[in-house]
């Protein structure tokens, strides 16, 4: 039979009673790279002030959803066209906050506070409406390519301004989603209108708006990747310090704007790999420039008493994901774990009934290599 699922029911809302999660900071970043064969693949990083403890979700062809509605009542109802791999979160299960389908269409969901407003509730179109933590489930099942997925989410789905239930708030997010052909696009929502943006660059990471990003570029024409030759002031020579004096200049800290400036500038300076396996072992290695170790990134809070700061919903990079839309495979790696994991999407049965999970590698086990010494020779 196939799977009816009402993604609202499946969240624990007394586990998250403790989180202060309107004060949660994400610090996501993501961008594309092609490889000299032709692949491409889309990467990902997650942050969150707690954690996901995300799972691999599959989701065969036939699947059914219902989506969620400001009223309580039966939202849009659909049955998946096409299979797909996600990854959730263990206070949402069936949520998709990131994953690709078998058709190459990959989707992302990235924070944007202070910014997303989604449309009113509107009984009118109660029968089309979801919640905005839906929409990665609905555009990787029912679509194939960027112009189907804008088509839909512009003339068939309607993401009403309505609370996610797993927060208790409403999830102000954005959308990147990416196809075979290597095309982009950004979806934000904004004063409760839909608007999107061709992303010739491929890069997204949160607030401001994707427009504002862009133009916060320009600030940055003088940035390069190549050292700065020595110059003369009247008599005196001034030389570098050292290697990357290109680079003086380039924001450094963990903030989106800076974070979106350094992913354009680096995802195109990053020097084109052959085959798609070198390409998503380069694109780890530029993930790596953006890697939140515990403790680097820390919210504030008021302390009950002593009226001094107290540090609570420490960002980390709980996972990074490269999807390889061209070969259809996902590459992941968890902070515990270190360790790449990969999932062939051409291996898994889609037309099987039934979600599955795959756990994800989190303990840190080094492999000891101490008995493979050999004689050196020459």
């Amino acid at each position: 039979m196939p799977n009816r699922i009402l993604i609202s029911a499946c969240v624990a809302l007394a586990l998250l009673a403790s989180f202060a999660f309107h004060s949660a900071a994400s610090a996501c970043t993501a961008f594309q790279l092609r490889s000299k064969d032709g692949a491409i693949v889309y990467f990902r990083s997650m942050e969150f002030g707690f954690p996901f403890n995300s799972k691999a979700l599959i989701v065969p062809r036939g699947t059914e959803y219902t989506g969620s509605t400001p009223s309580g009542k039966p939202g849009l109802h659909w049955k998946a066209q096409y299979g797909f791999l996600g990854l959730n979160a263990s206070v949402a299960p069936n949520m998709v906050a990131d994953g690709q389908n078998e058709k190459g269409l990959a989707f992302g969901m990235l924070y944007l506070p202070g910014y997303a407003k989604y449309p009113p509730a509107d009984p009118a179109t109660t029968d089309r409406t979801i919640g905005a933590w839906e929409t990665g489930a609905y555009v990787l099942s029912m679509c194939a390519n960027v112009d189907e997925a804008v088509a839909a989410l512009r003339d068939r789905v309607y993401i009403a301004e309505q609370q996610f239930p797993a927060f208790g708030f409403v999830l102000p997010v954005h959308f990147w989603i990416g196809d075979a052909s290597g095309r982009v696009v950004i979806v934000e929502f904004v004063d409760g209108k839909m608007k999107t943006y061709d992303n010739p660059l491929g890069t997204l990471t949160n607030s401001p708006t994707f427009d504002w990003q862009m133009t916060n570029l320009m600030n940055y024409v003088n940035v390069s990747p190549v050292n700065v030759p020595s110059s003369t002031v009247g008599p005196l020579e001034i030389k570098n310090f050292g290697q990357g004096s290109g680079g003086l200049g380039l924001p450094g800290d963990m903030t989106p704007a800076s974070r979106f400036v350094r992913i354009a500038l680096f995802s195109q300076w990053a020097q084109q790999a052959s085959t798609a396996d070198d390409t998503v072992n380069l694109g780890f290695h530029v993930l790596n420039s953006f890697d939140l170790f515990n403790g680097v990134v820390r919210n504030p809070q008021p302390a009950p008493s002593a009226g001094k700061p107290a540090v609570a919903d420490n960002d980390i990079t709980e996972w990074v994901v490269a999807h390889d839309r061209t070969n259809l495979r996902t590459y992941l790696r968890t902070y515990e774990g270190s360790e790449v994991e990969m999932i062939d999407l051409k291996k898994i049965d889609f037309a099987a009934p039934g979600l599955r999970t795959i756990d994800l590698k989190r303990k840190f086990a080094p492999v000891d290599i101490t008995a493979k010494a050999q004689p050196l020779k020459g």
